[in-house]
């Protein structure tokens, strides 16, 4: 249970600091977002250049079972984020990740969430483009 709790509160700071992160100016943004995935996720370089069957198999090995799908959302959070403020081709291919992992979060977790539902239907529309 506590840690349960623990786990609970580092969503909700990982959803303040993003929040806060994207209210800065866009070269501050990448050294912030850097540190948000050291933070939460692990490696910026590692998992922003994996792919989606590399990330799966990598949350697999590094995540417990009870905190891997919420750790998938945050990966997924972390790129969609940076996706809005680049530019092509780097645009798409984050968006198209974050896309994936929202989706398989969204198969998977056990809570149901409309802004996951909403960012899933806004990537698809955005992806069909």
């Amino acid at each position: 249970m506590i840690r349960q709790d623990y786990f609970i509160r580092l969503i909700e700071e990982f959803a303040a600091a993003l929040a806060d992160m994207m209210k800065k100016k866009e070269d501050e943004r990448d050294d912030n977002l850097k540190d948000l995935y050291r933070q939460y996720v692990g490696d910026y370089t590692l998992l922003r250049n994996m792919s989606i069957e590399e990330l799966l198999e990598y949350a697999a090995n590094e995540w417990d079972d009870s905190e891997r799908t919420d750790r998938l959302e945050m990966l997924a959070e972390l790129l969609y984020a940076e996706g809005s403020y680049k530019t092509n081709p780097l645009r798409n291919m984050l968006l198209e990740k974050a896309y994936l992992l929202f989706s398989y979060v969204d198969e998977r977790q056990s809570v149901y969430s409309i802004e996951r539902k909403v960012k899933i239907k806004k990537l698809h529309s955005i992806l069909k483009e």
